[in-house]
This record gives structure tokens, sequence and C-alpha cells, in this order.
């Protein structure tokens, strides 16, 4: 496993739930397969209604996999384009050949399985070592109680020595994590006799702006030296609710605007700042709809404008109840906050992550037993993680070499992919003023906007 961290590893999703109900499924289909039959003509009944049922459970399995799987396939075949080529044709090649429909759909699902592992492991990668570097340095995470954030403190201050800030609307929620992680820490450090980092739970409502200074205000009052601020919290928000106290949509002030501030207020003391903000592919869809063609895309019910963000939304959107495109809009303007922040902040780092679709409880059906995650469909938490341990660990130096051409901070932050690899905000080939719908969603435009956006922004939190 190439990602592998010394301590508390995390380990690769696998199809466990996937398995496990499918295993319960074979000893009535075995049953109703293999029962004795009164005519050979019952039998070829019963093996064909077992073949199909088996043919429709893997059909649905696929479908799934590639649905929530596509944000991490897209930077596949981007990356790896010729070993993309021959393992497709191998494929192809590899199930023509085989005689069966048995054999056939051993291929198919032996394909999946492979391709979880090369997305999860074997691509992703590797983390640094945990030399003893980072222990000197701390970490504030917003949203840290559960999920992404829970799961990036605790290896961060478990495996790397932190000490990590952990910022969250519930203190009860918050320092529960917060003394699991210690205590964990406190029994490594009796097994290993090593001295490792600490959590401390503090609170933050991200709803309210005073709320977010008060925050920055007890970091003060503890004489905390922040070197990294982890913007990560969020929520995926029901359409139509009503605007704040502010008279600003609630979603796009906690997921923008309160971790806005808060960089701000951070900035001000520790200019030096690494901030890295949680995004999520689906801002390629303020892009993706505009490369059809205007007579399709009419017909589509796409709730987001171009680019999402646009001067429209900034001047009316922003101030109105939340629409069915707000949690992109609020995705988007992560990747924008992050790539206008060096240009705004000369001595200051960004980096916004894209973490495909992980396992956590941001919805209620990734809630439960029987999750996509644990089918495979959805990298784990502990898996999920990985780009943000990057984001994170990475020297200034290390990130801009990746993307290479004598690339400086001073063009602007970056975003990191699925598989813990830097590359451009808005660099993929949608992202265009050539497209069908003659839309302008390239690149210099969004670059354009994300200037706009922070104008905007830091006239809203002065309020």
């Amino acid at each position: 496993w190439r990602g592998t961290l010394s301590i508390g590893r995390p380990q690769p999703t696998t199809p466990s739930v996937f398995v496990i109900v499918t295993a319960s499924l074979v000893p009535p289909l075995q049953r109703m397969c293999k029962s004795p039959t009164k005519s050979f003509n019952e039998s070829k009944i019963r093996s064909s209604a077992c073949s199909f049922f088996i043919g429709i459970l893997l059909s649905i399995y696929s479908l799934f996999f590639v649905s929530f799987r596509i944000g991490e396939l897209i930077p596949l075949v981007r990356f790896y384009p010729t070993q993309c080529a021959s393992a497709f044709i191998g494929t192809v090649v590899l199930q023509r050949s085989v005689l069966g429909r048995t054999a056939k759909r051993a291929v198919h699902l032996s394909t999946l399985f492979v391709l979880i592992y090369i997305i999860d492991s074997y691509v992703t990668k590797p983390l640094p070592f945990a030399n003893g570097t980072h222990g000197n340095r701390t970490v504030v995470i917003t949203g840290a109680n559960s999920g992404v954030g829970y799961e990036t403190a605790r290896q961060l201050a478990i495996t790397y020595g932190m000490t990590v800030i952990m910022g969250c609307r519930s203190m009860s929620k918050c320092k529960n994590a917060a003394d699991t992680i210690n205590s964990e820490i406190a029994s490594k450090s009796n097994e290993h006799g090593i001295s490792d980092g600490y959590a401390i739970p503090l609170i933050i409502d991200l709803s309210n702006f005073q709320s977010v200074k008060s925050f920055v205000h007890q970091l003060e009052e503890k004489n905390v030296i922040v070197d990294i601020l982890f913007n990560n919290a969020g929520f995926v928000p029901g359409a139509n609710l009503p605007v704040n106290e502010y008279g600003l949509d609630p979603s796009f002030t906690s997921m923008h605007l309160s971790h806005f501030l808060l960089t701000e207020q951070l900035l001000q003391k520790y200019p030096s700042l690494r901030v890295v903000n949680t995004s999520s592919g689906t801002h390629h869809l303020c892009a993706l709809p505009f490369a059809l063609p205007k007579t399709i895309l009419d017909l589509l019910p796409v709730p987001q404008n171009p680019a999402c963000v646009d001067e429209d939304f900034l001047t009316n959107g922003i101030k109105s109840e939340t629409d069915k495109a707000a949690y992109i809009q609020a995705k988007i303007a992560n990747v924008m906050h992050v790539v206008e922040l060096p240009r705004k902040h000369s001595q200051s780092t960004s980096v916004a992550i894209d973490l495909g679709w992980v396992g956590t409880s941001i919805q209620p059906f990734m809630q439960g037993d029987l999750t996509p995650a644990g089918a495979g469909w959805m990298r784990s938490a502990s898996t999920g993680i990985l780009p943000v341990l990057h984001a994170i660990l990475s020297t200034n130096e290390d990130l801009m070499k990746e993307l290479g051409n004598g690339r400086t901070w001073a063009e602007g932050g970056i975003v990191m992919n699925v598989f813990g690899k830097p590359e451009e905000a808005f660099s993929y080939p949608w992202w265009t003023d050539k497209g069908l719908s003659a839309t302008d969603v390239s690149r210099q435009r969004m670059l354009e906007l994300s200037g706009k956006l922070w104008d905007k922004s830091l006239e809203l939190v002065k309020q």
C-alpha cells in the first residue's frame, strides 16, 4: 500500500459490503439454480433467470461505481492516458477471448476491483515519512469532529505529532473527538516511548461572523502560533433556505464567507500561513454542461449559470435564499479563494482540495451500516484524506516543482487532485470560451471572476 502512514494506517477502500451482500445471495442463488427440477425445460428457465439476476446485480454495481468514481476516473485518464487505453483494450480482448458468460462476468468484476486498488492505493502519491520535522507545527481545522476533518486531525496529531486546533460548532462533539485523539496519542506514547501531538477543541460557528472573530481571539489568548489553516467545514444545503441575519445566502456564508474572514483574520498575524480549502469535483459542473450545444443545453434543467459565481451571483444571488446550485457555488468559491489568495498576500500559499466522493456523514445516504464507501463506490474517509495530508505536509518548493515551467506562488494558488498531485485550477478542457454553447468559462475568465469574488467577500465580511 503506497500511501502507508507510520501510525494509525488507513486501509484502502475495499468493496466489503458488496461482497457481504453478494455472498449472502450465493446460497439462495445456488439453491435456485441447482435444486432438482422436474424437467429439462424447467431447469433451463431457472438457469436463465439466475444468470439474468446476476447480470442485473453486476450492472447496477458498475453503474454506481462509475457514477460515484467519475471524479477519480477522469484525472486517472488525464494523467495516465496510454496506460488507461492499454488496460481498456486488454480488458476488452480478454473478455472476448474467454468462453462462457460466467467467465466474462468474472473478468468484469475483477476489473472493477483492480480499479478500486489502483485509484485508492497504487497511483496515489506516497505520503512523507513521519520523521519528527512536523512536530513543532500547529494546524487549525474547521469541521473537525467528524468525517474528513476528524480523520485529518487524527493523522496529523498521532502520526506527525502536530498540535491540532479542532474548530467545531458543538463543544460536546468537539471535546469528545479531541479526547478520543488524545487518548490514542497517550496509548501510543506509552507503547512506543515517543512524544506526539495534541488536539485542542474550540468553538466556532461559521454561520456567524462574530463567532469567527471570537475563535481567532481565543487563539490569541492561548498564544497559539498557527502554521496551517484547513478550511474544511461544509454541508449540502437544501433549496430555499431563507437569507440569514446578514441578508445573505446562509450556505455561501458558512462555506465561503466565514472561511474567507477566518483566513483574513489569521493572515494579519501569520502572513506566511498555508491555507487549504476543501473544495469538490462538483465545481466542474460550473463549466461542463456549457460544453454542450446550445440546443441541447436549453433542454436541460441546469440550475447554475456559466461559471456559477459570476457577476449576477455576486450582485443578486449571494443575497438570496439558497437554490439548487448552492453547494456547487460554495465549492467553486473555495477554489476561486485559493487562486486569488497568494496574489493578495504574497507570503502565503494556498491549495484547494478535490477529494472526490468520500464516505462521510455529509449526506444521509452515506450513513448507516450499508454505505457507498463500504461497497467500494466511494473512498473511505481514511483514504480520502490523503490529498489533504499532501496539501498540508508538502513544502512550498515541492508543490511548485511538481507543476514545473518555472511556476511561482505569485501566479496564484493551486488545486490538489484526488491522487495528491498538484494541478492548475480551471485547467481541464471544458474550462474554455470555445465550447459549443458559445459561453465563456475559460481559465482567464475564472481568474477574473476570482478577483471580483475577493473584492465582494472583503466588502461583505466587514459589515
